[in-house]
């Protein structure tokens, strides 16, 4: 009877063990690991950006993160912030990653960092055609559109200059940008060549003729900014991204959102 009753309990044992291992494992499917991402508010096409149509983010980003939640690893939300109140969500824990150069960064040492995710060469466009390179000396109190709050290295010291520098006009977004410079509202703007090929060619520009500088004004490396305490998400983005990239997810997604366009853009047939 005794041996009995050790053996029941014995089951009985067994049979909460596997019950807390499969609720465990089962915990772990459906709740994986999530990722708060942090964007440059509205966002950036074609890297990321909010689309009002699908009341959802859109862009290379999210076509990389799908990628990265289909394989098992991550789920990432979005959340709304902007370029310097992004830094301190990650000192203070509020979110984990967002996407940059390092060069716009204020403490870069404060955080670890991805491979290169894209290139981001700037250029300055215009509505009438370049003849040379763009140079800022030869263009004294031209008006530039610009997006608040962000920092063009290249052109900062001549919008703190009084008498021949460039007069800066601030937007809330590329796309407010190549409106205003459509209008007549600045001179030249500056935005990276995916920015720009994934806006200007829009019906919205169809009246409009656009010309890109034949120099380029700056050349970054974007990169995801992480919270030090999160290396296993780096090393995870390392190796999806030598996955996206390899099998040529990553060129499709820009093309997508980027599409395949060049400069000059001219205006629509009548």
């Amino acid at each position: 009877m005794e041996t009995v009753k050790a053996c029941l309990k014995q089951g009985a044992l067994l049979i909460a063990a596997l019950s807390v291992f499969c609720a465990l494992i089962t915990h772990s499917v459906a709740s994986p690991t999530q990722v708060r991402f942090a964007i440059n508010t509205p966002g950036s096409p074609p890297y990321l950006f909010y689309d009002k149509l699908s009341q959802s983010y859109r862009g290379v980003v999210v076509d990389f993160f799908s990628f990265v939640e289909a394989r098992g690893h991550y789920v990432v939300s979005y959340l709304d912030s902007n370029r310097v109140r992004s830094e301190n969500f990650l000192l203070q824990g509020e979110a984990d990653v967002f996407l940059s150069a390092v060069e716009w960064l204020n403490n870069p040492e404060s955080f670890v960092l991805s491979d290169t995710f894209m290139k981001h060469a700037s250029y300055m466009y215009s509505t009438s055609a370049f003849y040379g390179p763009f140079v800022p000396a030869d263009n004294p109190n031209a008006s530039i559109c610009t997006r608040y709050g962000f920092i063009y290295p290249v052109l900062q010291e001549l919008f703190y200059k009084n008498s021949g520098g460039l007069v800066r006009v601030n937007s809330n977004s590329q796309t407010t940008m190549a409106m205003m410079l459509a209008r007549g509202r600045c001179d030249f703007t500056i935005m990276s060549e995916q920015n720009a090929l994934s806006i200007m060619f829009e019906e919205q520009f169809c009246d409009t003729a656009f010309y890109q500088s034949s120099n380029v004004i700056s050349d970054v490396d974007l990169v995801f900014v992480i919270r030090p305490e999160l290396a296993a998400l780096r090393d995870i983005i390392k190796l999806e991204l030598k996955n996206f990239t390899d099998s040529g997810a990553l060129q499709e997604s820009i093309n997508r959102h980027s599409g395949i366009h060049r400069f000059p853009k001219h205006k629509c047939p009548a």
